[in-house]
């Protein structure tokens, strides 16, 4: 059955990436400028981290078809497949596309971690099953790095973007402060030497679960409640 799963991710993988390529061949850019071509995105780099570590990480298929299939669901509640349209002149830069898909890949690596939480805290509450809540511990805190490096070489180059497009670096637009909030958070996971209560294994897995809302808010509240000039992705 696992076995079936896992091949069942290539047609997957390939009829997201079709869609993706033929949005980009009409469209002449990397499609990543509004929230339906960004899940998308999200979907696609799910099941790619699903085949290229289900030998190491057991769970990882299942993780991905989760994930692949909320980012799906969530592009079909909102604008389904909307109309391609030409790039605003301020958005057409190669820096967009990089800046967007870093942070996708980073929102991806956080989304695992924070289903690795959630499983542990069911065979937390389950039964005393101690190995496999070590290994989801061990799998979240090495992601927790590439994700974390992700998400701040994204806000590096979103940076580097709005000088070019704005003459400014930092604006204090809502989502700029999220992303930073975000990072901030995510990031003090990194010092278990000096913050010591993340040395706890459940207390980390429950961080990361909790730590989720942060990237939450900064995609969905911002672009629905908030506001600002990234409203539109």
């Amino acid at each position: 059955m696992n076995r079936c799963l896992y091949y069942a991710l290539f047609p997957t993988l390939t009829y997201i990436s079709g869609i993706i390529i033929l949005r980009w061949i009409i469209s002449g850019h990397i499609p990543v400028s509004n929230g339906f071509e960004t899940m998308l995105a999200i979907s696609a780099v799910s099941i790619i981290f699903s085949i290229v570590f289900h030998r190491q990480k057991g769970n990882t298929v299942s993780m991905g078809y989760l994930i692949s299939g909320l980012a799906l669901l969530v592009a079909m509640m909102g604008d389904s497949n909307p109309e391609i349209t030409p790039l605003m002149p301020v958005l057409s830069s190669p820096l967009l596309s990089i800046h967007v898909m870093s942070v996708m890949i980073s929102y991806s690596l956080f989304a695992i971690m924070m289903l690795n939480g959630i499983s542990a805290e069911i065979l937390y509450r389950n039964g005393n099953r101690k190995n496999d809540i070590s290994n989801l511990e061990m799998q979240s805190r090495v992601i927790l790095y590439p994700a974390v490096f992700m998400l701040v070489f994204g806000i590096f180059i979103g940076a580097i973007w709005a000088n070019i497009s704005w003459g400014r670096y930092w604006g204090w637009d809502p989502k700029e402060v999220w992303a930073l909030i975000t990072m901030l958070i995510y990031s003090s996971a990194l010092h278990a030497d000096s913050i010591t209560c993340f040395r706890k294994q459940m207390f980390f897995h429950r961080f990361c679960i909790l730590a989720f809302l942060s990237v939450l808010i900064t995609y969905f509240g911002v672009n629905f409640i908030l506001g600002g000039m990234h409203s539109y992705a």
